[in-house]
């Protein structure tokens, strides 16, 4: 797994880059997690957020991002959550990035992002998905995704 890479704390704040900004495994966890066992505000702002993507390119960030706004577990500018935390999260972060050859400050096109998951979709789920607080929200959409995926 990689290791947690340093943050410029101004980095993670910076509410001016264009579009809508998420962090590294949001990129990968937003195309099965819609919101479950989260608050519904919460839940309107991940819907928002799938919403701006489909019209915009989005930014990579390092720490909390726009959909970690409306997190209850967001804590001073960290993730607190009892099972995973701001450091599993950053490492998370990261392996999302490696697996989808991205880097904190790229701007994506979702679409694009989105089509890339099938190849990747096994490694992540063995990798990142298991004890993770959504994984009974989106383990039945991974396990069809990755069943019907073509394999090389």
């Amino acid at each position: 797994m990689p290791s947690v890479p340093a943050v410029d704390p101004a980095e993670s704040d910076d509410m001016s880059t264009p579009g809508p900004r998420l962090r590294g495994h949001h990129l990968i966890c937003l195309q099965f997690v819609h919101g479950g066992g989260h608050t519904a505000e919460f839940a309107r702002n991940v819907l928002r957020t799938i919403d701006r993507l489909t019209e915009e390119e989005g930014t990579v960030v390092t720490g909390p991002d726009d959909l970690c706004e409306k997190c209850l577990w967001l804590v001073d500018g960290a993730c607190v959550n009892e099972t995973e935390g701001e450091d599993i999260v950053r490492i998370l972060d990261a392996l999302a990035l490696q697996l989808l050859g991205l880097n904190p400050g790229d701007a994506f096109d979702y679409g694009t992002t989105s089509a890339s998951m099938t190849r990747l979709l096994e490694q992540w789920r063995d990798l990142a998905c298991a004890g993770c607080p959504s994984e009974d929200a989106c383990a039945p959409l991974i396990e069809l995704t990755c069943r019907f995926q073509p394999h090389e």
